[in-house]
């Protein structure tokens, strides 16, 4: 199929995203809830990097109803291209989006009522006459935004006072995989602050990706994971991917490439910016057209990274240094006609893995695929087959 893909792409390069992988993430979560707990999936970033577009569409066609992104612009961009449910806004809301909010049929997050006061009170309503909702962020221990768990009561009073309506109240967890106790802590803050509005009917919330893995939360009305669905483990350290691997969760994203050039250079050449690297004997040095300005790190270079011949499995460290569109690999041998590398592989191997380069690169694992530009086409497979392709520059991830 690698054929088909780069002459579908036009492009030398491409990202790969294994839809089977994120049917099988999506019933690993939903088993590790309760049969009522309700599942948000978490779409910003575009879907992680993963491409928001293409990626929420397949979590609908697997029955999840709710979305969740970070912007008002990124819930617009769902809209426009048909999604349908509820699309809930995890950033902090201010009066100035209420607009598009409104317009989009969004569900923002509030921690305090400041910028609802701001808003003309006529605007507080849906164009079909139903209630202006808002998600209430609590701050259990985050300390980043959301109302405090001593103030939930007169927020909820203020709230209820401009007649807007509470769609949910929800806390999210500061702690790792590791750190069951704190995020624990959090859960039963959380839950004793809240308490009060179950006789209301008021949907909570708590646990995203770690929080899962933990069971903290889970048997609340809703889980809310992200980079899980993708096969991204929270946590870059080796006990906590082994926990994510354990669980049977499926890295869903891999970069393909083709080297552009390849030649055998003599011993004692210099190999690009600042030229780091000095062949010590006739060595095959291949070019590969991804850089930093595609997503591909620069700290990658001189051997950090890697990239995995895939007819044969071998390991090719990277050479000098990884430039803006442009990194050099060092070959055992002549490659052969069409032979492919991954950049990326979509498993938890040493050195060519998002879990492995994450650490490596003192990174978070979602961070790197958060990373990667539209420079780089998108491949959507099933069943090994291509179902969908975003080619590159010409969309918005």
């Amino acid at each position: 199929m690698e054929k088909e893909i780069f002459t579908a792409t036009s492009s030398a390069n491409y990202i790969r995203v294994n839809l089977d992988a994120i049917t099988k993430n999506v019933n690993i979560l939903r088993s590790l809830a309760k049969g009522h707990t309700g599942l948000i999936g978490v779409v910003k970033g575009g879907c992680y990097g993963l491409g928001g577009i293409p990626v929420t569409k397949h979590l609908a066609s697997l029955g999840v109803k709710e979305f969740a992104v970070a912007t008002v612009a990124e819930g617009q961009s769902l809209r426009r291209a048909g999604i349908q449910g509820k699309i809930h806004v995890i950033g902090n809301f201010t009066f100035v989006e209420i607009d598009k909010i409104i317009e989009n049929d969004l569900i923002p997050t509030v921690s305090w009522a400041d910028d609802l006061k701001d808003v003309d009170k006529g605007k507080l309503f849906k164009p079909n006459g139903g209630k202006f909702r808002v998600n209430i962020k609590v701050d259990s221990g985050m300390s980043r935004f959301g109302v405090q768990c001593e103030d939930l009561h007169s927020l909820v009073q203020t709230i209820d006072s401009l007649d807007v309506q509470i769609n949910s109240i929800y806390t999210h967890f500061a702690g790792g995989i590791m750190d069951r106790e704190g995020n624990q802590a959090q859960l039963d803050r959380f839950l004793d602050c809240s308490e009060d509005y179950v006789a209301r009917t008021i949907p909570r919330h708590a646990a995203a990706s770690t929080g899962c893995f933990q069971q903290i939360g889970t048997d609340l009305d809703y889980i809310r994971p992200g980079g899980s669905m993708y096969g991204l483990c929270v946590a870059n350290d080796l006990p906590s991917t082994k926990m994510f691997q354990d669980l049977g969760f499926k890295p869903a994203m891999s970069l393909v490439a083709q080297p552009t050039f390849y030649k055998l250079l003599p011993a004692g050449r210099r190999i690009g910016y600042d030229g780091l690297y000095t062949t010590k004997e006739p060595e095959w040095i291949a070019n590969i057209a991804c850089g930093w300005s595609d997503g591909y790190r620069r700290k990658l270079s001189l051997g950090v990274g890697a990239v995995k011949n895939n007819r044969t499995g071998q390991l090719c460290p990277i050479v000098g240094r990884v430039s803006m569109d442009f990194c050099t690999i060092k070959l055992p041998q002549k490659p052969h006609p069409n032979e492919t590398y991954s950049l990326i592989t979509d498993d938890f191997a040493e050195k060519t893995s998002c879990a492995s380069m994450a650490r490596n690169l003192d990174a978070a694992t979602d961070e790197l695929t958060s990373t990667f530009s539209t420079r780089l086409p998108r491949v959507y497979t099933s069943k090994n087959k291509i179902v969908d392709i975003l080619h590159a520059v010409d969309y918005c991830n």
